[in-house]
C-alpha cells in the first residue's frame, strides 16, 4: 500500500500565524477592497491544502488612473526537492486590459517529471479577448505546445507518481472571475492533500468588461443578455486605423465563446473582420451542441470596401451556421428558424445594413436573435461605415481621355408585384429619355400611383438611357403610409455608367429610420421590425454583364407577396415593355387623368391595368395617398350587385340540393 505524507498540519500553522498578524495590524486585511477592473500577476504556488507557497507576484492591479506595471527579475525554489524557478517576470494593468509574461521558467515537482518553457505570455482585454502565446513548452524534454489548440485550452497529463498521485497541465485556461474574464497562461495542477506543492499559477490575467459608450468602428463579437446586459462588448474592436486579433474571446457568459478574431480598418475607409469559430451552447449537456438553442459559427469573413460596399463569405457553406438544429442556407439575408408549431422561436440576419441618424450604416456580418426571450442575442462582425471615414473625394485631374462606353441599358421608373401591381412605368430605351412635363389637360403626366390602394405613390419623373449613362430621377416617393414599412423620399437620383453607381436623395424616412440627405452607400439595408420585409437603398446586383441597380427596393415576398422597385436600371428589356430599337411600338405608358369620377372605378382587387396617372390640383396641393375603398356615389350600386349575388348563389344551393336528392 502506497503512503502518502500529509502536509495540513503546516499549512494550519502558517495560516495561525497569517490570521495573527492581521488581529494585530501587521497585515492590512482586504475584505474592504476595491475588486480591481483589471489585474496581472507572474507567479502564485499553493501547497496541499491550498494555503500560500507563494503569493501572487509581481502583482499589477488597475482601479483607474494611470497604468500599472511591476516586475521580478527571477524567482526561486520555494521547498527542498521542488524545483520552481522563473526569470524575467513582468506584470501590467491599464484601462484597456492587463498583461503577464515570463522570459523563461523550470518546474519539477518531487518525483515528477520536469516542465520548461520559454516566451510565456497572457493578456485580456476589457472588450472580452483573451491571448496565451509561447514561444516553446516542454514535458520531460518533450514538446508539448499545441498552437491550435491555444484559443480553447489543452490539457497535458503528467506520468503519475507513485507517491504523490497524478499531475496535469492546463494550457491556456479560460475562466469567470467574479464576473471578470480571467487566462492563465499555465497551471500545474498535483492532487489536492497530497502534493507537497498541489497548484501553480503561472502568467495570469484578468478583466472586467466595460461597455462601449457607441459602437466601435470595427468590432468582431458582441453578446448581450436579454435583460440587455452587455456579456461580450464587441471584442476585439478597433476605433481608428489598424488591426488586432484575439485568440480567443469570452465574457461574462461562459457559453458564448470565439476563437481566431480579427478585425482591421485602413486608410481609405475599408475594414475587415474575420472570426474562426463561434459557438453559444446554453445546453451543457452531451447534445448540447445539436439543441435549437445553440448558435455554432464556423469560417465567418466580411469584407467591407470603401465605398461602403460589403461582402460576407464563409470557409465551407455547407457547415457555417448551425441555428435551430440544422445547418441553414447562407446564401440569403434572412433566416426564421420555428418550432414544432410553427412559431418563429430565432432569427438570423446576414450581412445586414441598417442606416443610423447621423448618415452612417451599420453593417453586420451575421445577428442572432432569439425571440423567446431566453438566450443571449450575438452579433458577428460589425463595421460602422460612413462616407466621411473613406476621405474626402479626391479632386479629378484633367484628361483628354474619353470615357468609356456604357453598354445597352434600360431605365425606368417603377414596377411592382403582389396586391399593387404595376408593370414597369416611364422605360427609357437605350438611346432614349422620358422628359418629366405637364400635358396639355393639366395632369402631372410624371407620376405613377397604385390608384385607390393607396400604397404606391411616385411623381417628378425622368428616366434616361444613352450609350454613356443611364439615370433615373424621381422628385417625391412615398409607399405604404402609415404602416411599420413607411417609406417616404424626395429628390431621388440614380445613375448609372461604365465607371460605377451612385445614389443621391433629398433625405426623408424608410421604415421609421431617417436617411439623411446625400449619397446612399451600396447595399443599405433597413430591416422592418416585426416583419419579414427588408427595404434596400443602391441595390446592386451583376450576373455576367447584365447588371441591375435598384435606387429603392421593398422584398416584402415572404410576408405581403409583394416587390416594389422605384428607379431601376438594368441591361435586360423589361417585361410588358417593348424595345423601341427593335422595331416595335413602345410599352404603353400611365396615361395622365383629370380625376378619380365614380365610373372610372372598379371594385376589386388591383391589377396592372389599374396603374393610374395622379393629376389635377389634388396632385399638386397634397403628396397624401387615397384611402383605400370607393366612393360614396358608388355604394349604392355595390350593394346592390352584393345582394344580387347573394341572392343568386341562394338559388344555386337550392338547385344543387334537389338534384342531389333527385339522384338519391
Amino acid at each position: 500500500m502506497i503512503t502518502r505524507p500529509r502536509t495540513g498540519l503546516l499549512t494550519l500553522v502558517f495560516g495561525a500565524v497569517v490570521t495573527a498578524a492581521i488581529v494585530a495590524g501587521v497585515v492590512p486585511a482586504s475584505g474592504a477592497a476595491t475588486i480591481a477592473s483589471t489585474s496581472a500577476s507572474g507567479i502564485q504556488m499553493l501547497d496541499a491544502d491550498g494555503g500560500a507557497l507563494q503569493q501572487p507576484a509581481p502583482l499589477s492591479e488597475w482601479t483607474g488612473g494611470a497604468t500599472v506595471e511591476n516586475s521580478l527579475a527571477q524567482t526561486g525554489d520555494v521547498l527542498k526537492l521542488n524545483t520552481t524557478r522563473t526569470t524575467g517576470v513582468t506584470a501590467r494593468a491599464a484601462s484597456d486590459g492587463a498583461q503577464a509574461t515570463i522570459d523563461s521558467g523550470l518546474f519539477q515537482l518531487r518525483d515528477r517529471v520536469p516542465i520548461a518553457f520559454t516566451g510565456l505570455r497572457a493578456s485580456c482585454g476589457t472588450d472580452g479577448s483573451t491571448s496565451v502565446t509561447f514561444d516553446t513548452l516542454t514535458v520531460d524534454g518533450k514538446n508539448v505546445l499545441n498552437t491550435s489548440k491555444l484559443s480553447a485550452g489543452y490539457t497535458v497529463a503528467l506520468p503519475t507518481s507513485a507517491t504523490w498521485g497524478s499531475t496535469r497541465l492546463i494550457v491556456g485556461e479560460r475562466t469567470v472571475d467574479r464576473g471578470r474574464a480571467q487566462v492563465t497562461a499555465l497551471r500545474i495542477e498535483a492532487e489536492a492533500g497530497w502534493s507537497e506543492i498541489w497548484r501553480v499559477r503561472l502568467g495570469v490575467a484578468v478583466c472586467a468588461p466595460a461597455a462601449l459608450a457607441s459602437p466601435a468602428l470595427v468590432s468582431g463579437v458582441t453578446v448581450t443578455a436579454p435583460s440587455g446586459a452587455v456579456l461580450i462588448p464587441g471584442a476585439p474592436h478597433l476605433d481608428a486605423e489598424g488591426s488586432v486579433s484575439a485568440q480567443a474571446v469570452s465574457g461574462t457568459a461562459p457559453a458564448s465563446t470565439a476563437s481566431d478574431v480579427s478585425v482591421a480598418h485602413a486608410a481609405d475607409g475599408s475594414s475587415a473582420v474575420s472570426v474562426g469559430s463561434f459557438r453559444q451552447v446554453p445546453d451543457t449537456s452531451p447534445v448540447g451542441d445539436y439543441m435549437w438553442s445553440a448558435l455554432r459559427v464556423y469560417g465567418l469573413r466580411l469584407s467591407v470596401d470603401s465605398d461602403g460596399s460589403s461582402r460576407l463569405t464563409f470557409a465551407d457553406t455547407g457547415s457555417a451556421v448551425f441555428v435551430n438544429g440544422i445547418w441553414i442556407n447562407t446564401g440569403t439575408d434572412l433566416y426564421t428558424g420555428v418550432d414544432a408549431t410553427g412559431s418563429p422561436r430565432v432569427r438570423v440576419h446576414l450581412n445586414e445594413r441598417v442606416a443610423q441618424s447621423d448618415g452612417s450604416v451599420l453593417i453586420t456580418a451575421l445577428r442572432y436573435e432569439d425571440l423567446t426571450g431566453a438566450y443571449p442575442a450575438v452579433s458577428l462582425g460589425v463595421v460602422r461605415w460612413s462616407p466621411a471615414a473613406a476621405g474626402p473625394t479626391p479632386t479629378p485631374e484633367p484628361t483628354t481621355t474619353t470615357a468609356p462606353p456604357l453598354p445597352r441599358r434600360y431605365a425606368f421608373a417603377v414596377d411592382a408585384t403582389g396586391p399593387s401591381a404595376i408593370a414597369p412605368a416611364f422605360v427609357a430605351a437605350p438611346g432614349e429619355t422620358m422628359t418629366a412635363h405637364v400635358a396639355s389637360t393639366g395632369a402631372d403626366a410624371t407620376a405613377v400611383t397604385d390608384g385607390f390602394a393607396g400604397q404606391i405613390a411616385v411623381r417628378g419623373i425622368e428616366t434616361s438611357s444613352s450609350d454613356t449613362a443611364a439615370s433615373v430621377g424621381v422628385d417625391d416617393l412615398v409607399l405604404y403610409p402609415g404602416t411599420a414599412m413607411e417609406v417616404s423620399l424626395r429628390d431621388v437620383r440614380l445613375r448609372v455608367t461604365a465607371v460605377g453607381t451612385t445614389l443621391t436623395t433629398g433625405g426623408g424616412t424608410v421604415a421609421g429610420q431617417t436617411v439623411p440627405a446625400g449619397a446612399v452607400a451600396a447595399g443599405t439595408r433597413f430591416a422592418v421590425a416585426g416583419r419579414t420585409a427588408v427595404v434596400t437603398l443602391n441595390a446592386q446586383a451583376l450576373d455576367g454583364q447584365a447588371q441591375t441597380a435598384v435606387a429603392l427596393q421593398v422584398d416584402d415576398r415572404r410576408g405581403l407577396g409583394a416587390l416594389v422597385r422605384v428607379g431601376v436600371v438594368t441591361a435586360d428589356a423589361p417585361q410588358n415593355s417593348s424595345d423601341p430599337g427593335s422595331g416595335s411600338q413602345p410599352a404603353p405608358q400611365p396615361r395622365p387623368s383629370d380625376g378619380s369620377s365614380p365610373e372610372q372605378l372598379t371594385p376589386g382587387p388591383i391589377g396592372k391595368d389599374d396603374v393610374r396617372a395622379v393629376g389635377g390640383a389634388a396632385a399638386s396641393t397634397s403628396t397624401a395617398l387615397a384611402k383605400t375603398g370607393a366612393e360614396v356615389s358608388a355604394v349604392p350600386g355595390l350593394i346592390i350587385a352584393g345582394v344580387l349575388a347573394a341572392v343568386g348563389g341562394g338559388v344555386l344551393i337550392v338547385f344543387t340540393r334537389r338534384r342531389r336528392a333527385g339522384r338519391g
